[in-house]
């Protein structure tokens, strides 16, 4: 089947440590590397918060950053003309292509004097079938009224937006206990920091007992010694699931489970799942993985990518993960002399090229020689 890359292209602007990102080009795998701080983070936040506002709406995107105010880019003018609406508002723009869709959307956000009130300023959708949608206000093509917190994307584009998978996964959160969701309808997807797990992975055994049973034979090949995996369920004051792992003669729950253990488990659910995501999104995709559970992991992304199903983005600080990446893959997040985080691709770059010949992407990144041309 066809590598493919569902969502083509995005651009961010002011939000978070990003002015303008520009115009940042997808591929079916995309890795970013970049200094801590360089603004790789604030880009798949973006899309993250852009997001959660097609679902939930603009003040529950707001609220995990305790405010618009906090997250709005500090370095952009945020004059008040007299047109009354702030100068450099948030914006997200992004082109994607699946079976059913294809789409580019464009959204501005923006505050009232105070920050006592945010709304969506305008929006702008293109489907394939030539359905447009020209949102200006709380008014959609000058006649829909529309709550001014509520995007008003058209149906199969908000699917694929609702589609994306986010991953930044937190151990402490994983193994514990979490309430099961009771009233849960289409699919499923994996909490950001996987605290659903348990939940997730009884999900794939009901619909696929194959596809699990590959997800637990790919876990007896990172830890040999692991019997079994098991979500189990609850009912004490309230139903909840958690993971728990049989080793010999009895068995171990989820919190006492390594770091690594149960993050290797939720990478492999994700991508083992019979339903996967269009797009999966990963954090730092090396976090307590050892070396060779790092080639086993990228090995699954290889497949889940190549059968044409999942496009992969992921952020990385490890030259190591970088060695076993062909560089075509790898976009290098630094800041300008503004410090404006600029994202560009070295393998694009002649003298990376030709330096490529006798060294590793791992090698080139650590030793500076993906240098970005002067403007």
């Amino acid at each position: 089947m066809k590598v493919k890359t569902f969502l083509k292209s995005a651009r961010i602007e002011n939000f978070k440590a990003i002015q303008d990102s520009h115009t940042v080009s997808f591929t079916p795998l995309t890795v970013f590397i970049g200094n801590n701080g360089s603004g790789k983070s604030s880009l798949i936040e973006g899309l993250e918060t852009y997001r959660t506002i097609i679902a939930d709406g603009l003040d529950a995107a707001m609220s995990r950053w305790f405010g618009f105010e906090h997250v709005w880019n500090k370095q952009s003018r945020h004059n008040l003309p007299a047109a009354g609406f702030f100068e450099n508002p948030m914006k997200f723009t992004w082109a994607g292509q699946t079976e059913k869709v294809t789409a580019k959307a464009h959204m501005i956000v923006n505050t009232k004097p105070g920050f006592n009130a945010l709304f969506i300023q305008e929006e702008q959708a293109r489907l394939k079938d030539c359905r447009e949608i020209n949102r200006v206000g709380d008014l959609i093509n000058g006649k829909e009224k529309i709550e001014p917190g509520r995007s008003g994307l058209p149906g199969e584009a908000r699917d694929f937006v609702l589609g994306w998978q986010f991953l930044s996964l937190m151990p402490a959160n994983m193994g514990t206990p979490a309430p099961k969701k009771m009233a849960t309808a289409g699919t499923l997807l994996l909490n950001r920091d996987g605290s659903n797990l348990a939940q997730y992975l009884s999900d794939i055994r009901d619909k696929d007992t194959s596809a699990f049973n590959g997800i637990i034979d790919a876990m007896r090949f990172v830890l040999d010694y692991a019997g079994d995996f098991q979500p189990v369920e609850t009912q004490e004051i309230q139903r909840t699931m958690y993971v728990s792992m049989k080793e010999k003669r009895f068995s171990i729950p989820g919190w006492m489970l390594s770091t690594g253990t149960v993050r290797v488990l939720a990478l492999l659910a994700v991508l083992r799942n019979p339903n996967p995501p269009r797009v999966l999104i990963i954090e730092e995709i090396e976090n307590g993985l050892d070396p060779r559970t790092i080639h086993l992991v990228l090995e699954e992304i290889r497949i889940a990518v190549q059968s044409g199903q999942t496009q992969v983005i992921m952020t990385t600080h490890s030259p190591y993960v970088l060695n076993l990446l062909p560089l075509p893959t790898i976009v290098l997040v630094e800041r300008d002399t503004g410090g404006d985080p600029v994202f560009w691709r070295p393998a694009g770059e002649h003298d990376v090229q030709e330096w490529a010949k006798r060294f590793t992407p791992g090698e080139l990144y650590t030793t500076g020689r993906f240098r970005r041309p002067r403007q």
